[in-house]
């Protein structure tokens, strides 16, 4: 009974620990996520709470079969997995390409919704042809800032040179939401990267986009300096990837940027209320914000909480 008793309460003691040990890489796994696509920081000091020593695991115990918490998809259709299997997965989901941060959100059904969509064994691999499009895309990004850049020199430029996955994220997510019935898609964003979006996202003609850099604009002139990564536009075209109709609109911002966003939410809500989708589920509005405008305007915030209303 004494040995029965023992064996019983060691079983109990490493589902807590491996509980504790999945909580851990939820909570800090992101410290230690490679975000780094140049090598330059090689330095890595594991969180005491990653460590499966600390948390009270031998290595013995690797090769050991664990029945996996209710509340963790990394095991897929498997109910156990070895230490050494967990370990390689949570990592793989919160240490890899990927900073995943979201165990502050108070709210338990949103914390469940990450968790699922991110935990689920294969849910980042990519097809070959999704690979293929993706990297079509992004060649048209590259080479468009890279034309930009050689064909006028000393123009003042908002390029997109460092963050051209812009384009194939963007366009991602108008094929998905297309796909999903979403007809009208209202986009407000900074200078930056704005006439790649004008040209690679909305399709308009590059005739209309490099006549701005027109060099005999007077000042007062359409285009003139900056004025060109004001400019808005909407268009109405077939989505190739999903064969439908969308209309892609580019809300004309000023240049206190941010204050577009609540235009763009009011629009978007104005579309919806005129065509009777009072489910909102046939326009969308998409916001892009500079890290330092999203940290620090009030404008975002007040914003966010738009989303709130009836």
């Amino acid at each position: 009974i004494t040995q029965t008793s023992g064996t019983c309460e060691k079983a109990i003691q490493d589902h807590l620990n491996l509980r504790g040990l999945i909580r851990a890489y939820r909570i800090t796994g992101h410290n230690i996520a490679d975000l780094d696509p140049l090598g330059i920081n090689t330095t890595e000091t594991i969180p005491v709470d990653l460590d499966v020593k600390k948390a009270g695991f031998t290595d013995s115990d690797m090769s050991r079969s664990f029945l996996l918490p209710s509340h963790t998809h990394i095991g897929g259709d498997r109910k156990t997995l070895s230490l050494s299997q967990i370990e390689t997965r949570l990592r793989q989901v919160y240490c890899h390409h990927i900073g995943l941060e979201y165990m502050h959100i108070s709210d338990r059904s949103k914390r469940n919704w990450i968790r699922e969509r991110f935990e689920e064994p294969g849910v980042t691999e990519i097809k070959t042809e999704e690979k293929r499009m993706l990297l079509a895309r992004l060649v048209r990004a590259t080479r468009f800032e890279e034309f930009l850049a050689s064909k006028w020199t000393s123009e003042k430029r908002f390029g997109l040179e460092g963050c051209e996955v812009l384009i194939p994220a963007l366009k991602t997510i108008i094929d998905e939401s297309s796909d999903k019935g979403v007809k009208n898609f209202n986009i407000g964003m900074p200078h930056r990267g704005r006439l790649n979006v004008l040209a690679n996202v909305a399709r308009i003609p590059l005739e209309q986009i490099f006549c701005q850099f027109n060099s005999h604009l007077e000042p007062d002139d359409e285009g003139s300096g900056d004025v060109k990564y004001h400019l808005g536009a909407c268009i109405e075209r077939l989505n190739t990837a999903t064969n439908k109709d969308v209309k892609i609109s580019i809300v004309a911002n000023p240049s206190h940027l941010e204050a577009v966003d609540p235009v763009v939410q009011g629009q978007t809500r104005a579309e919806q209320f005129y065509s009777d989708d009072k489910e909102g589920k046939e326009s969308m509005s998409i916001l892009l914000h500079g890290d330092a405008a999203f940290a620090g305007q009030g404008v975002v915030y007040e914003t966010f909480h738009l989303s709130d209303l009836p």
